[in-house]
């Protein structure tokens, strides 16, 4: 019966505690408040794949910390920092916020991709990022690759300076989760997958990478 109820209230989202259980429980010294259930879908595509969704469950509600990350991002004569903020994770807006200079002026695509092996450079990091096996798009499109982050802009005097908002990528584990992938600036800019193209619908025909950098956890 008791699992019967805690059940309900998760779908509910009303909290149910047994007496002298739950109300005093914490997590890593966190007090427990109530049970959560987030859900995220991905809508169904023709052909491709059916309604995906997203659940997160956890026994009870915790004040989760947030996750911080950082890239060293290095190319032929680039360098810079790119970080990463989650206020609440693991489905909270990441804020992306970068300062790259020796940069060709004008617009260049920035991406997530699916490896972060630097070994041999930025050429062998894979595909974007692309957990659900979607097609390449804009960062604001409903349906796109979880890397696609859209471009950046670039001065006169080769520096970039930029923050980028975000609600796909994650520095929480799960299917979203970006820690440990590389991130690549490329030379041309991203046409966000409207160019007509097959390499648009693969990676906005934004050419190859200039300079890229492995996403590490900070805390």
């Amino acid at each position: 019966m008791l699992s019967v109820l805690w059940l309900l209230s998760i779908i509910s989202s009303v909290p149910f505690f047994a007496k002298g259980d739950v109300e005093t429980s914490t997590f890593y010294g966190v007090q427990g408040t109530g049970h959560p259930l987030i859900i995220k879908s991905f809508p169904a595509i023709d052909n491709i794949q059916s309604e995906l969704y997203e659940v997160y469950m956890e026994p009870y509600t915790y004040d989760l910390r947030p996750k911080s990350a950082v890239a060293v991002v290095t190319g032929d004569g680039i360098s810079g920092e790119i970080t990463f903020f989650q206020k609440q994770p693991p489905a909270g807006v990441v804020t992306v916020t970068g300062s790259v200079t020796g940069l060709p002026p004008g617009r260049h695509g920035l991406h997530i991709h699916h490896a972060g092996d630097l070994r041999q450079g930025c050429n062998e990091l894979g595909d974007h990022f692309d957990p659900f096996l979607l097609q390449h798009g804009g960062p604001k499109d409903s349906l796109r690759h979880v890397g696609d982050l859209g471009n950046i802009e670039v001065g006169d005097d080769g520096t970039s300076e930029f923050k980028i908002e975000d609600a796909f990528i994650s520095l929480s584990g799960g299917p979203r989760s970006i820690l440990g992938r590389g991130i690549v600036i490329t030379e041309n800019e991203d046409d966000l997958g409207r160019g007509g193209s097959a390499e648009s619908v693969r990676n906005g025909s934004s050419g190859k990478p200039i300079a890229c950098g492995v996403i590490a956890y900070v805390r």
